[in-house]
Parts: C-alpha cells; structure tokens; sequence
C-alpha cells in the first residue's frame, strides 16, 4: 500500500474523521486503523477499512501499518502525551506524510507541531468556539456545524482551479470561493494580492450536495427551506 491514510485511534473523534474524509471522496480501502482495541479494529474492518491492533507510539505497529508510505497520518488518540509520541514516531519514519492531529488541550498543540504534526485541531477549543458562536447566533452556529459535517447540506471543499476560471477573479466562479490556496499560502477570496486565478491555484468553495443541492431546498439542516418564490 502507498499513499494511503493511515488514523491512529478508532473513538469518536477516529471515527468521525475517517467519515469525513471517504464522504469526501478518500476511498476505505485506502484507509489503515490503528488502536490498541481488538474490539475498536473489528468495528473498522466491519466498515471496510485495513486494521492494525497495537500501541501506535511504537515503530513495528507504524510499520505493519506501512506508515512509511503513507500519504497522510490522522492522530485521534485519547491523551495528548500519547498523541505527541505518536506523531514523533511516525516524523522519524515519514518525513512527508502530512500529519494531522487532535489534542485535547489547546497548551499541548505546541507541543505536537513540535514534534512533527503539520496541524494541530483542539477538540476542547474547536467546541468553546462552536459554543460560543452558537449561543449568540444559533443560525450561524447552524451553518457552521453542517460546514464540518460532509455529505448533506453545505460541504466545504477544496478543489483546484478549472480551466473555464483560470485568469478570472475568485467572484466569477460557479461555486462560492472562501479561499485561494497559492503555493504555500492561503489567502482570502477578497485578498487584492490574488489578482485573477492561476493555473495551479487551488480553491477553497462552499458547495452543496445530497438533498440540498436543489437552489430553493433545504441548504442547511436544522433550517427550514426557502418558500416558493
């Protein structure tokens, strides 16, 4: 196996993320587990997924998950001092794979880019802010909790520039442009320093899909469509 995914830890947040990812077009049988949990690798082989049961901070597991070759390494363990290791291990065998990791405390993300994650999503963190968004503005938190939630409804989604929109402006394009990914920087969709689209830009969009991709249906769950006009 090459270039596949490999997701360290089959909980909620294990779970959900793998979810994500194949409702956005990642296929399983691209998808490697590991946890410590016969149980919990059972459960992901039950859902088409390669599995591995062993401790993650160690190197032989890694390996028999082929983490070497890997393209991209999601870390969803219980504790933030187990996600650190982890991530530590799998730098030393992976220089390139993209790492992505939670933590449960915001003061400990440091601590995992320093040892090797590209990204560090605080759990505690992501649900203060979705809390407190929430809790002033429902209708927002709304459309912020069916952006994070694929497959229905609003989906965010990063795709690279079409022909049809190469040297336009980011408002010209079908879909709703949030961002534009140039080379290593993202800028937003207003930024003056993106001119027209190039070429190799890659654009961040918000779409929709499943039984919201009609124009007058239900865009968002939770809210109720758009009368007849």
């Amino acid at each position: 196996m090459r270039d596949h995914t490999v997701v360290v830890g089959f909980g909620t947040k294990g779970r959900s993320a793998i979810r994500t990812a194949c409702a956005s077009g990642l296929s399983k049988d691209q998808v490697v587990v590991i946890d410590p949990s016969a149980k919990m690798v059972e459960a992901a082989t039950a859902e088409g997924y390669e599995g591995v049961v062993g401790d993650a901070t160690r190197s032989d597991v890694l390996r028999k998950a082929e983490v070497q070759r890997a393209g991209r390494i999601v870390i969803a363990t219980q504790r933030d001092d187990t996600a650190v290791l982890v991530a530590l291990t799998a730098r030393q065998l992976n220089p390139n794979a993209k790492i992505v990791a939670a933590a449960r405390e915001e003061e400990n993300a440091p601590l995992l880019k320093q040892s090797g994650a590209d990204e560090v999503i605080t759990s505690a963190g992501a649900a203060g802010r979705l809390l407190g968004v929430s809790v002033l503005s429902p209708a927002a938190g709304l459309v912020m909790e069916d952006l994070i939630q694929q497959g229905n409804g609003l989906d965010l989604v990063e795709r690279p520039v079409t022909k049809a929109e190469a040297g336009r402006g980011p408002r010209e394009t079908e879909d709703l442009v949030v961002s534009v990914v140039r080379g290593h920087r993202i800028l937003a969709y207003d930024d003056p320093a993106i001119g027209v689209l190039e070429p190799t830009d890659r654009l961040v969009t918000i779409v929709r899909v499943g039984e919201g991709s009609n124009s007058r249906g239900p865009a968002i769950r939770g809210v109720p469509p758009l009368p007849p006009a």
